[in-house]
Order: structure tokens, then C-alpha cells, then sequence
């Protein structure tokens, strides 16, 4: 699959006028899934890892892992991290790997998580696990409250900070630094929090909902409880975005699908991946919205269409997206 591009699946997805066309797709996009099971076969076997190694090195369960070697793939880039650890790979072999298997940007200076993992896989005497990056960055996260002791920040290029952290040799010399600098990480992502609450009050503002709130809003499109906490931590500007978590925003805030990439993008994330059987779904979800008038209105329709969609592919993969979306049944589209 990796002689097509990602453009050749774009414009596949676009081509196709119903989701049994779409269906054929997906078959031919499972060679990923078999892609998968060989990487991570290859990686367990060269770590030395078993399934119980590798689950508790990522910090999930047993079952989880299990899936991975019958073809799933990893819903985040956290947990393309958590792998890249859980094998022992170098700060480099980690940012190939983010971007050759999870379609995902390389480790980024400038936010506060990443910055931890940089200093993990750049350090010769901390254990390189997902549990030494949980400790770190709790202890990191009150640094976040100290006064930054100056403004310079504001002038340094990614690559500075990139060397900066690669020179870091201890935990509370990194907590110095993310203090110093505790502006840059704070302010990350402002632009994407500032964006999302556009979409939020526009939603707010439609003449049936002129009095409403966004608890209102919440019940009316039955967020879920994670997606309740996302907003809240935007709203109280600590929230550190999800893929997933900013696909799903996209979809009950009515955006199409180059929307949702510009928010993608304030992340410091890549676009929707056509490669990807479950993003490819979104993208073809929400196109067929927007022939369907779906996208850009505010209320529930797009949601449920997009729901519809998604239920009639009966794709596993896509499975685990459908918790994030209202339970129980709206108009047949």
C-alpha cells in the first residue's frame, strides 16, 4: 500500500458514491492492519518483550496488546509513544516511528508532554518508560505554576528548545527549565483553544438555542464524560489535546473536513490520515454530509448522520469511536 499515495486515497474517498463502494475501500486499506502485525511482532520479538512485558511497560492491559498482534492499531500518538519506549528506541528511531507508522508528527519541544518524553529518551540514567514519563510530569505540572524568571522564550526557535532538552541531565533541572519557560508551554495551545470556542459559541448562538448553554448544549448532543472534561479543560486552559478527542469536537461542533484539519493542525497534528481505515471513515463520513447538506449546521443532524455512516460500514476498527458519539436512535438518514 505504501505505492499509493496519500493523495490517490483521498481522491478515492471522494469518488465514492455510497458506503458499499466505500466498503471495497476499506478491504484494500486492511493491508495496514496486516502492516501492524508484522511491526509489532517484529518489535516484541527483537525487545525480548512478552505480551505481559509489553502491557505493563505501556501501562495498559494485557487484552489491549494482544489486539495490536491480530492487526488493530493504536487510536493515539501517545501510544505510539508508550511503544517506542516500551522497545528501548532511541529519541531519532522514536520520531521515525511516530511518523512512519502512527502518521504522526515527531516529538515537538514546545509542549509540555513531549518535551518529558524528549528528556526521557535523551537521558543515560532514567528508566525509558511510560511510568517515568507519569512521574516526571506530575512533578513537572507544578512547575508550570512558578513565575517564569524570564521572557526570552519568546525569541527561541523549536530547534533551541530541542537542544536545550537534549542537555537537560536531571529531573530538577527539567523542572527549571519548563519553570523558565513556563509561558511557551501554558500559551501551546491557545490558538486551538481560542478555535474550538469559536465553534462552541457559533453552536450556542443558532436561534433555537439563543439563551443556551454549553451544559445545554452537552446534554442536548450527550457528550460524553470524557468529552465533558475535554471542554472544561479548555475552558480553564489546561487541556492537552487528543486526536481522537479533537476529531470527535469536530464532529458535534459541525465542522467539515478541512475544518477539522486546520484544528488538527493548531495541535501540532497532522491531517486527517486516508491511509488509515478509521480516519478514512471520518473523511468519507463527513463528505457525504457535506452532499447531504449536513455540515455547518448547528444542532445534532450532523452527529447522528455521521453515526449512521459509521454503524452501516460495520467495520471493527471503527467500533470504539461510536462510545463517543449519542447512544440510542435519531431519524434514519
Amino acid at each position: 500500500m505504501d505505492d499509493y499515495s496519500t493523495g490517490y486515497f483521498l481522491d478515492m474517498i471522494e469518488r465514492c458514491e455510497s458506503t458499499e463502494e466505500f466498503k471495497e475501500l476499506l478491504t484494500f486499506l486492511d493491508s495496514e492492519r496486516d502492516e501492524w502485525k508484522r511491526v509489532i511482532a517484529g518489535l516484541m520479538e527483537e525487545s525480548g518483550l512478552s505480551v505481559s512485558d509489553m502491557a505493563k511497560k505501556c501501562g495498559i492491559s494485557r487484552q489491549a496488546v494482544m489486539k495490536w498482534q491480530t492487526g488493530s492499531i493504536p487510536k493515539s500518538r501517545d501510544m505510539f509513544i508508550r511503544i517506542a519506549l516500551a522497545a528501548g528506541y532511541s529519541l531519532e528511531q522514536t520520531d521515525q516511528f511516530l511518523k512512519k507508522y502512527g502518521r504522526c508528527p515527531e516529538l515537538y519541544a514546545k509542549t509540555l508532554e513531549d518535551a518529558v518524553y524528549i528528556f526521557i529518551l535523551s537521558s543515560d540514567h532514567i528508566e525509558h518508560s511510560y511510568q517515568s514519563f507519569l512521574e516526571i510530569t506530575d512533578e513537572l505540572k507544578r512547575s508550570m505554576d512558578m513565575p517564569a524568571k524570564h521572557s526570552l522564550e519568546e525569541s527561541f526557535e523549536t530547534g533551541t528548545y530541542m537542544r536545550l532538552l537534549t542537555d537537560v541531565s536531571s529531573v530538577p533541572e527539567l523542572a527549571e527549565f519548563i519553570a523558565e519557560h513556563a509561558r511557551v508551554y501554558k500559551q501551546q495551545y491557545r490558538k486551538l483553544y481560542a478555535y474550538i470556542e469559536m465553534y462552541i459559541e457559533s453552536n450556542l448562538l443558532s436561534e433555537e438555542s439563543a439563551r443556551d448553554s454549553v451544559y445545554a448544549l452537552a446534554e442536548r448532543q450527550q457528550w460524553s464524560a470524557s468529552l465533558r472534561t475535554c471542554v472544561s479543560e479548555i475552558h480553564n486552559r489546561k487541556w492537552y489535546p487528543q486526536r481522537n478527542k479533537i476529531i470527535s469536537l469536530g464532529i458535534h461542533l459541525n465542522m467539515d473536513v478541512e475544518q477539522l484539519n486546520y484544528m488538527l493542525q493548531l495541535a501540532h497534528m497532522s491531517e486527517l490520515y486516508a491511509k488509515n481505515p478509521f480516519e478514512s471513515s471520518i473523511i468519507f463520513a463527513l463528505n457525504s454530509a457535506a452532499l447531504e447538506d449536513y455540515v455547518g449546521l448547528t444542532g445534532s443532524d450532523l452527529i447522528w448522520y455521521v453515526k449512521s455512516i459509521l454503524e452501516s460500514l460495520q467495520y471493527t476498527d471503527i467500533g470504539f469511536f461510536l462510545d463517543e458519539l449519542p447512544t440510542g436512535s435519531e431519524e434514519t438518514f
